[in-house]
């Protein structure tokens, strides 16, 4: 069985006929994307791969498209591909292909090695707070080693890197003295933690004194940084079950929107609350079980496949990113599918829906509330 995931698949089978189609090494074909397509009008998978690539090969992107198109045409597993718009390519997939994907080993993502420092620059900010302890709970679920750090006092390394790219003729400009300060506060924190650490996540509130490359320049090869700020939000201090339905919503959004945590917000028995929506979709998993394989899915499901499909994909973008409510996002719009599927089968007087997709969203489930740091109610109405 193969231990590649049906995105996995898919990129590789892009690089191996880009690099037949042109000549070079499959190594320079990288940084594409392969996602859902988000009109099933126009397939299953959408790929960018020609509109990123043709730059770099200084050739059309809608030719470059037209003959990925042609070569993905004739993989297995890929019932058609089309050229679309300025060099997007369009697939449409074989139901086995999408199916094999769905087996719990191309699921999960390859684990990971490393450790990884996590840094807030105003660690009593509960926001930043609870995104740290999500990130760190995504880089967990990757294998890697993650802990929170502590801020650090200025030292002479963190000074001697960062002070000489400041100033009226250095390459990242002049600061005010009391900027220089909070500056090297910050990035004397990200220097120690890169002392015993590969990746290092930096949490910050916007206006909090980024100037883009500054930290990543100043830290050189020593570690791989990721910036990311996060807008100010009042929330309210919340203990017990409480904080931890806060925790679950508050990953629940993007991170430059305002949180709403009152009472209501979580407590609402209806889809659009994220925390019932996604207790009430992992209630309905059982019920929806058919006992047999469907020979043909409808299109709720179909797109139900394709998006859990990629659940690797989601996790791994969500660390890399420095965007740990990805994730939750992601379950939400996969409860929101597994509803409407099972809304769909209703509508044909069916009650069950295919079982190799009902297990893959089962896995997902799982692991997801596991890294969110919640567990699946029993029964939720």
């Amino acid at each position: 069985m193969s231990r590649m995931g049906l995105y996995e698949q898919l990129d590789a089978c892009v690089v191996e006929a880009l690099a037949e189609i042109t000549g070079r090494e499959a190594d320079f074909f990288r940084g594409f994307d392969c996602v859902a397509a988000k009109d099933a009008l126009h397939g299953d998978v959408s790929i960018n791969a020609a509109l990123v690539m043709a730059k770099r090969l200084g050739v059309s992107p809608r030719g470059l498209g037209a003959d990925l198109a042609q070569a993905l045409g004739g993989v297995k597993g890929i019932a058609s591909a089309s050229l679309a718009g300025a060099g997007f390519v369009n697939l449409r997939l074989e139901q086995d292909f999408i199916a094999a994907g769905l087996e719990k080993a191309g699921l999960l993502p390859k684990p990971r090695q490393g450790r990884l420092a996590i840094c807030l620059d105003a660690p009593e900010d509960m926001r930043q707070r609870w995104t740290g302890e999500a990130a760190q709970a995504v880089a967990r679920a990757l294998g890697l080693e993650a802990e929170i750090c502590a801020p650090s006092a200025a030292s002479e390394g963190a000074e001697a890197r960062l002070l000489p790219l400041i100033g009226p003729d250095a390459a990242y400009g002049a600061a005010t003295e009391q900027e220089c300060r909070g500056l090297l506060a910050t990035f004397s924190h990200i220097w120690a933690a890169s002392e015993t650490c590969e990746e290092v996540t930096l949490f910050a509130g916007i206006g909090g004194g980024f100037r883009a490359g500054l930290y990543e320049a100043a830290l050189g090869d020593r570690a791989c940084l990721r910036s990311t700020a996060l807008a100010a939000a009042n929330i309210p201090s919340l203990e017990g079950a409480q904080a931890e339905l806060a925790r679950l919503y508050v990953l629940c959004h993007r991170a430059e929107r305002a949180l709403d945590l009152t009472e209501w917000a979580y407590a609402k028995p209806e889809r659009a609350n994220p925390a019932f929506l996604l207790h009430y979709a992992a209630s309905k998993l059982s019920a929806l079980r058919g006992a047999e394989p469907v020979e043909v899915w409808d299109a709720e499901t179909r797109r139900l496949a394709l998006l859990v499909a990629g659940y690797a994909r989601v996790l791994e973008l969500a660390h890399d990113l420095g965007a740990p409510q990805r994730l939750a996002l992601y379950l939400c719009e996969v409860a929101h599918l597994l509803l409407d599927a099972g809304a769909a089968a209703r509508d044909r007087g069916e009650k069950a829906i295919c079982p190799s997709v009902i297990d893959a969203c089962e896995v997902v489930f799982c692991s997801g509330f596991a890294i969110v740091g919640t567990k699946a109610l029993d029964e939720i109405t």
